[in-house]
């Protein structure tokens, strides 16, 4: 059975593939994970992935242009296999856009209808959309939220957390009088453009779910951007959830995330839905496991890794007999995620670790693809797993490794990867492993925290507005500190390939590729 699915899958990707299928990619914006991580995946796995001219998509200093993506698709649609879009750039013109846009219902109106028309408009082209949920984060500021963030972000969100848990279970007497106090005490104007927007977005999304059902898009992703069990963010998408319980089932899935919902869709246009499904088993580490709900999140990471699977057009297993695929989900032994710079991020393996690393040593030794979904931490790695990793010679038999952002975020990334990865070369899989190590390993838990506190914090710099002299100092740095970082670990590789850089022009990512 497993030798059947997996051969199916693998006739499928190849007919496609040799058939020269070029798939039309559209991206939340530019930043590496949405854009070039995400289609350098697909490029290794034979894959023509086109995307659209870097100043037509949003990125730091600009939104992107829906016109101008919507000229281009025109373009290039005719004799394209599949198209995968993301609604945020084709209506609001990005992620940060659709938290912070002022266009009118008549604007957004004929935006949505423009999409909701795209697949008839090209003969029935198969059109797979994701979209996001307007975020509800507990603190943020300018450019990326509304400016008044930076002054109301915290009541904001606890505003929102109080009124989503007052419709679900109530509030208690003080909570509430709590709430009534925040009503007043954060401006009737921030108040106002906060829900119009939200109010405006929620109407979009509301006709992209019907247009789904009326068969303008063959699937809909709905991402729930930085969330939590109460929030604004959750209360919107109850109300989405509830629009049609039974096309969630066939052509609509809810999850948390937003920056892996590209990479996801695009498995899912490659795989199709008629094609073969590859059987993914996921198992998890000791304590906790499956039931933590990780930050930014109000989902478990079982409730998680089940929904992407299955976005991805694969098959959650309860056992790895037939599995193509093992997902190892590193979660936290007691279910609490902090954050990657946290000193309690040390190089100490723990008991549940060795027990979790001696499982997926097992499976590797029985030949099976393993992809290591590192969610112990949020926003970076788990320094004692990925040093055991390196330390037991695991780090370079992996299917895929991810361990950036938000654990949704790395769910998806390394299930797509782990699934991709059976048709990679050794050294092309070798080199998505080693951005990853670099990106959320080196950088994220570890280099990140030091450049900022030695080299941003006492100059007093600006991170998010750095001048170009600065930034150029920083990215020297960096690069420096990196290939310090890591050059005991890849003695068999050239560290001095690889260049690294700020893209958003702030400290929070990294862009890691060769020269």
């Amino acid at each position: 059975m497993k030798k059947y699915a997996f051969l199916l899958f693998f006739l499928l990707f190849t007919s496609l593939a040799e058939a020269g299928g070029r798939i039309l990619f559209v991206p939340l914006d530019d930043r590496p994970v949405c854009l070039d991580y995400t289609v350098n995946t697909f490029k290794a796995a034979g894959w023509d992935i086109q995307t659209p001219p870097h100043d037509i998509v949003a990125s730091f200093n600009h939104d992107g242009d829906p016109d101008k993506l919507y000229a281009w698709l025109e373009s290039k649609t005719p004799g394209a296999s599949a198209v995968v879009l993301s609604s945020d750039s084709m209506i609001y013109g990005g992620l940060v856009a659709s938290r912070t846009h002022k266009l009118s219902d008549k604007d957004l109106g004929e935006r949505t209808t423009r999409l909701l028309q795209f697949k008839k408009q090209f003969g029935g082209i198969p059109v797979y959309v994701f979209t996001t949920v307007m975020r509800a984060p507990k603190a943020s500021s300018a450019p990326v939220e509304p400016a008044y963030y930076k002054e109301y972000g915290g009541q904001i969100f606890r505003l929102g957390e109080l009124t989503d848990k007052n419709e679900v279970v109530g509030l208690t007497a003080s909570e509430a009088k709590e709430r009534l106090s925040l009503s007043k005490a954060i401006p009737e104007t921030v108040l106002r453009d906060l829900y119009v927007r939200r109010g405006k977005n929620l109407a979009v999304t509301e006709r992209l779910l019907a247009g789904t059902e009326n068969g303008s898009f063959d699937y809909l992703l709905l991402g729930r951007d930085d969330t939590a069990p109460y929030s604004d963010a959750h209360r919107d998408a109850r109300k989405l959830e509830m629009l049609n319980a039974q096309l969630l089932q066939r052509k609509v899935r809810f999850f948390a995330g937003a920056d892996q919902l590209g990479m996801l869709m695009l498995n899912r246009a490659i795989n199709k839905d008629e094609g073969g499904v590859p059987i993914v088993h996921a198992f998890y580490t000791d304590g906790v496991g499956e039931k933590t709900l990780p930050a930014y999140e109000d989902d478990t990471v079982r409730t998680t890794v089940r929904n992407q699977i299955l976005a991805a057009a694969a098959w959650p297993a309860p056992g790895d007999k037939y599995a193509d695929l093992i997902l190892a989900v590193n979660t936290p032994v007691d279910g609490i995620t902090l954050q990657g710079n946290d000193a309690a991020n040390s190089i100490k393996l723990k008991g549940e670790q060795h027990a979790f690393l001696k499982k997926v040593e097992d499976y590797l030794q029985k030949n099976k693809n393993v992809a290591i979904a590192d969610v112990a931490y949020a926003n970076g790695a788990d320094n004692a797993l990925v040093q055991g990793l390196f330390d037991q010679r695991l780090a370079w038999s992996l299917a895929a490794y991810a361990g950036w952002n938000t654990a949704a975020n790395t769910i998806g990334f390394a299930l797509v990867q782990g699934l991709q990865a059976a048709y990679l070369t050794t050294e092309d899989k070798e080199d998505l492993l080693l951005v990853r190590y670099l990106d959320d390993w080196a950088y994220q838990s570890n280099v990140r925290e030091a450049v900022r506190k030695e080299l941003v914090w006492p100059r007093q710099w600006k991170d998010g507005a750095f001048r170009s002299e600065q930034k150029l100092f920083l990215e020297s740095s960096i690069t420096e500190k990196m290939r310090s970082f890591i050059k005991p670990y890849i003695t068999s590789k050239a560290i001095s390939k690889w260049q690294f850089t700020l893209p958003w022009n702030r400290t929070f990512e990294i862009k890691v590729d060769k020269h």
